[in-house]
């Protein structure tokens, strides 16, 4: 019996000692939840947005389409940029979306340059003469022929920034983007330079108006130029109208669109060199956008001072160009670009390095035309082929009108490139230019140049 009451104490003892400890972790547990409660209160009132905002996100999104900005090189470039979204309270009726994007590239470059000038005649007296103290010889009986050979290697790079953003207004769509970058060619820190700055708005869905520092209404961008020539060259060939500052108004309906531009020409980047200060042109343009062909028809017409031509003053500058595209395939697409001008700049050659020829910036009148292929062989390797000619009749050589002056230019570029991904892309790029010159009172010259390089581009 007295074995069976110890029992009984045990139990309850044991039993005592158990519901004691559950109210201790009862209690831990209400403590631990009332802490985290705490601190979700105290997340719910911190701001996590700017005042007047309810939302912001941050993703990687395919990269904006900017209207005007579709003629520009963008070749490396990755099809997605970092993304800041910002959604406003119901009192605040406007959203914004901020891109911004970069890329590095290097490239290891070669240039073959192979310049002859042919007939160049000795500018002297019949005969042996004293002059000033020395001898000036007599003409020699046959034309020189004087030929430079030049070519290097080369480690290059760039560095890029790109910035655009958009906000959707009470007035509709505004926006502006920006780019700038700097090149660097061994050793030493360099400037950063502006590539473009563009703004616009969006007055209707159809109906853009525009302004900035751009490339020019006229230029088409179609045949030669859809080839990547970031450490190469088309030789001048694709049909580019210069980058201007410039105000822009577009309209555009289904898949006809039309625009016309005011551009100050003016621009010393361009390397028109005797444009008087304060000239204009206008610039216009037609294109269509079909699921399989495509096509842009534009122009321009300018002041320009001629400085040295027969007319001497301002002359007008006229140009007109047509750009095609088909898409054959998912794999294949094929462009061609053609243009006439008449008193319109263009170069007559390459630069030679340390040799003191370098091109001359001629106006003159002439066409100039191109095709090129693109392939998509597959999700990560792609490959470009492009020939352009031109052939230009030229009013003025630096400041003197002679007569029967030409410049042919036969161009042939081309690339193959991996992307794995669309933060790296690599590949190979060369080019091949012939531009002959003639003249029927002075020399006639020959440049041919090869250029190669093996380029990568790493992007954010």
């Amino acid at each position: 019996m007295k074995v069976m009451k110890l029992a009984l104490l045990g139990t309850a003892a044991l039993a005592a000692v158990s519901v004691s400890a559950r109210a201790d972790e009862l209690s831990d547990l209400k403590a631990q939840i009332e802490a985290l409660q705490a601190d979700v209160a105290a997340l719910q009132a911190a701001p996590s947005v700017p005042a007047g905002y309810q939302l912001l996100s941050v993703s990687e999104a395919n990269r904006i389409v900017v209207p005007g900005l579709d003629v520009r090189d963008s070749h490396g470039q990755s099809a997605t940029a970092t993304t800041i979204g910002v959604m406003p309270t119901a009192d605040v009726p406007a959203s914004t979306v901020i891109q911004w994007s970069g890329s590095v590239r290097a490239a290891l470059t070669y240039t073959d340059v192979d310049y002859t000038a042919i007939g160049e005649t000795y500018v002297g007296p019949a005969a042996a003469v004293t002059d000033g103290g020395g001898v000036r010889p007599a003409a020699p009986p046959a034309p020189l022929v004087n030929i430079n050979d030049y070519d290097n290697v080369h480690i290059k790079a760039r560095g890029r920034l790109d910035v655009t953003g958009t906000t959707d207004t009470a007035v509709g769509e505004v926006g502006a983007s920006i780019s700038m970058y700097a090149d660097f060619d061994g050793a030493g820190s360099k400037a950063v330079l502006m590539d473009y700055a563009w703004g616009w708005w969006k007055m209707t869905p159809e109906l853009t108006f525009a302004g900035g520092y751009n490339g020019s209404l006229a230029t088409i961008g179609y045949g030669i130029r859809k080839i990547n020539d970031a450490y190469i060259t088309r030789g001048g060939t694709d049909v580019a109208g210069g980058d201007f500052t410039q105000f822009r108004i577009s309209y555009a309906s289904g898949p006809v669109g039309v625009a016309i531009a005011l551009e100050h020409t003016d621009e010393g980047d361009n390397n028109l060199s005797g444009l008087a200060d304060g000239q204009f042109g206008v610039a216009a343009e037609v294109t269509y956008a079909g699921d399989m062909f495509n096509a842009e028809l534009a122009g321009y017409m300018r002041d320009a001072d001629s400085n040295g031509t027969a007319a001497g003053g301002d002359v007008t500058q006229t140009q007109i160009g047509l750009g095609v595209g088909l898409k054959l395939s998912d794999m294949f697409d094929i462009s061609a670009a053609a243009s006439i001008g008449n008193n319109v700049w263009y170069h007559d050659g390459v630069s030679y390095g340390a040799f003191t020829k370098t091109p001359y910036n001629r106006i003159g009148d002439g066409w100039e035309a191109s095709i090129a292929a693109v392939a998509t062989l597959s999700d990560s390797i792609s490959a470009e082929l492009g020939f352009g000619m031109s052939d230009y009749d030229q009013d003025n050589v630096a400041g003197v009108t002679v007569a029967g002056y030409s410049t042919e230019t036969t161009a042939l570029a081309g690339g193959v490139y991996w992307s794995p991904v669309s933060q790296l892309k690599m590949g190979v790029q060369a080019s091949w230019v012939d531009i002959d010159n003639t003249n029927a009172t002075a020399n006639a010259t020959d440049s041919e140049a090869i250029n190669a390089a093996f380029v990568t581009w790493w992007n954010f």
